[in-house]
This record gives structure tokens, sequence and C-alpha cells, in this order.
């Protein structure tokens, strides 16, 4: 079995999977690595559900669970203990090792088609190219391959421009280190924000972290908020008795802060605009990015067309916390994969988790309630490869680690079923 990502999900799978095959992970980074991007940030649910029994029976150090941890601690206490115990157990960990391409044997995509009778690639193994830190090429091969490689990074952050496409310009201000596409470390909010005139864009925790983090501790000279959604005094669903304190303190803020900002008069130093795009960046004589805004003012009814107006704010800085998307092209370009045409996820488990939304009130439910839907949309028409965490979701930003690991056991049952 090979595993791509020693992330929280992968890790678990080869502990499950460890006993009775041989595993191989491969991971771009150390282990955890992406985690440690995001060590500064607290988990909004505690220990008991990030922290599956059967990892906790394999720790050394006892945990808590009615902790909160940080990504740090989870990194330090769980996931890098445990990818010490794996190795123990025979599971091959290559760091800093990245997966740059799978194919299936001698086979073309378009060969081995099952759908029409023909199952030759179910006697093929999988080829894995991987790309060394040093730059070595090498292949492996496995029969069974698990992709638990996540979404969180820059590179897969949707773009800033209208529509979720790249803006004009805003490949060159990225490229000048105007834009993050990820939630920033506060400790280095000083010697980066303060005294700057700074933009975040985007109405989902990530923002409000961000913004929340800037307000208490970057200085910033202004800060501009941005959401795409118009009519937007609450850019946030709060629910009843939320058991995830933190996350309701985070929605109560935000919704505080965009009611504020359209209430008040006189100060300048914080703005919130809803209903924008950005149509495209440009840079001042003066060295400050240029943000040339599409704003909704009237939403388009079957009764009156949309009515837009013209924005220009301009800005040191701009945090895009927009969303993020899985890569489908390294890892499954030549394999046969059914992916969902709306959140470039599993077709499978994307068609579960719409007919979830579309069956609560408003598209609105607590992600909490939420439960792995079943081995079957675990399957895709490419034998023994599985997408699983968060990369399973596509662009659907409510997965729970806890589903991860739910996604894992019922992998194992099935690979142990088949065996």
């Amino acid at each position: 079995v090979g595993i791509i990502g020693a992330g929280p999900v992968g890790l678990y799978a080869g502990l499950r999977l460890c006993d009775g095959f041989e595993v191989t992970i491969w991971e771009q980074a150390s282990i955890s690595g992406n985690v440690e991007s995001w060590s500064f940030v607290e988990l909004f649910s505690k220990v008991a559900l990030n922290v599956p029994p059967k990892v906790r029976e394999v720790l050394e150090a006892p945990l808590d669970d009615e902790a909160y941890l940080t990504g740090g601690d989870f990194r330090e206490k769980v996931l890098k203990p445990l990818g010490s115990v794996l190795r123990k157990r025979g599971v091959t960990i290559r760091e800093n090792t990245r997966v740059v391409g799978v194919g299936r044997g001698r086979l073309l995509k378009s060969e081995g088609v099952a759908a029409i009778g023909d199952r030759s690639r179910e006697g093929e193994k999988f080829r894995v190219v991987v790309v060394a830190a040093d730059g070595e090429e090498a292949v492996d091969f496995c029969d069974v391959l698990i992709d638990a490689s996540g979404t969180y990074a820059t590179a897969s952050a949707l773009r800033s421009g209208i529509g979720g496409v790249a803006a004009p310009g805003e490949r060159r201000a990225e490229e000048e280190g105007r834009i993050v596409r990820v939630v920033p470390n506060p400790k280095t909010f000083p010697e980066t924000v303060a005294g700057k005139r700074v933009a975040v864009l985007g109405a989902g925790y990530s923002a409000i972290t961000t913004i929340k983090n800037l307000r208490l501790a970057g200085r910033p000279a202004s800060l501009l908020w941005l959401v795409r959604k118009p009519g937007c005094s609450e850019p946030y669903s709060r629910i009843d008795n939320d058991p995830l304190p933190q996350r309701d303190d985070l929605a109560k803020f935000g919704n505080h802060l965009a009611a504020d900002d359209n209430n008040k008069e006189g100060d300048s130093s914080f703005e919130f605009v809803d209903g924008v795009g950005v149509r495209r960046f440009e840079f001042t004589d003066d060295g400050l990015l240029r943000l040339h805004l599409e704003r909704v003012v009237v939403a388009q009814t079957k009764e009156q067309p949309r009515k837009e107006e013209d924005l220009v704010r301009d800005v040191d800085l701009l945090f895009s916390l927009t969303g993020y998307r899985p890569d489908t092209a390294s890892l499954q370009s030549e394999l046969q994969i059914h992916t969902c045409y709306a959140s470039d996820g599993p077709i499978a488990l994307a068609a579960t988790l719409f007919a979830a939304k579309a069956a609560t009130s408003g598209g609105q439910a607590d992600c909490l309630s939420q439960a792995a839907p079943g081995a079957a949309t675990l399957k895709n028409p490419e034998p023994g490869f599985f997408i699983v965490g968060m990369k399973s979701y596509g662009r659907n930003s409510s997965f729970l680690m806890r589903v991860g690991y739910e996604q894992v056991d019922l992998l194992v049952d099935t690979l142990t079923d088949s065996d």
C-alpha cells in the first residue's frame, strides 16, 4: 500500500494498515509538515474529536480529551510521535519526497476501461514517480494507492479575481509578495504589516482569524475587509448553542465587525465592503497595490437587472483567503478518476455531500453532524485508488479530521475484506 501525505489522515491510514500490509508513505515535507504552517492556530474542537482511540493507544504520553490543542501542540504531541511508532512497526516514511506523477503499469488512461468489460487495470501496479529533496527522481510501485495529500497550500488556493479566475496583474502581484494565500503567523505581523495598508479577501474562518489577529497584534495603518457575497451584513451563520465555542466567538466577532462598519462614521482605519470581486490589479507610481473592484449594489432578480459600481482601493498587502481546491493534475491526470464538475472531489462522495447540503434548511448545517457516508463513496473507476481526508471533499470546506479517520476505517474494512 502506498500513501501520499504524512498528515493526520495519512498517518492514521498507515497505523491501521501496517499490521496486514507493507506500507510506504511519501511526504513532500517532514512528517506533518503542513500542520507546522498553521502551528499557531488553536483547533476549534477538543482532543477527543481530533485524536482517534487507536492513536491514543499507541502514544506514550497521555492526552487530555477536553483540551484544545494548537497546530504546533498537535504536531509535537500526536503526529510526530505517531510517525515514530509507524517506523518502529515497519512503515517506510519517505520525507522530503514529492509525488509528481502516477500511472497504472504500462496502460494509458484510455485503456482498461472496466465499464466496457476490460478489467486489465486490476492486474497492474501503480507506477509512482517521486522526486527527493536533492532532485533525484525515482519510481516506486504499489498495489493500492491512497491519496491523503490534502489541499491547504498556496499553490492550490483559489485565485482572487472575479469568478475564481486570476485577475489581470494578479500573477505579478503574487510574484512580488503582495498577495498571501494562507493564514499568516501573528508573530510575524509587527514586521510585515505594522503601519501598512492591509486588505483581507474572504468570508471563511481563515479570513476572520486573520482579521482578528491583525487587529489585536498587527497594528496596520488601515484594514480593508472584502467579501464576495452582496447584502452581507452578517457574513457568518451562527449555530444555536454552538458546541465549538471558539468557532462561535469568531462568527460573532466577524458579524459585529461588519455591522459596526456599516453603521460607523468618521473612522477610516477599517472598512468592510461586501458584494465585491477583483477586476484587476496594478501598481501605483508610489508602489502600492491598486485593487480595481466591481461591487454588486443591487442583486439580480426576475424583476430587475443586477446593478454594479466600480471601486478602487490602494493597499500594501492583500491576504487572499478564498478557499482551496485539490490538485487533480499531477496525481490524477493519468488515472481513471470520476471527478465532480462542481467541487473537484470524487463524484460519489461529492454527490452525497451536495445531497446532504440540499436537505438542510437553507443549505446550512453544523459540520459536526457529518459522518463518513459509506465505503462506496471512497471508490473510483480506478481500482485500488482511494482519495481520503480533506482532498476527498474537493472545494468543500466543511471537512473534519474525524471524518477522515472514519474514511480510513471504512477503507481498511474494504481492503481487509478483499484481501
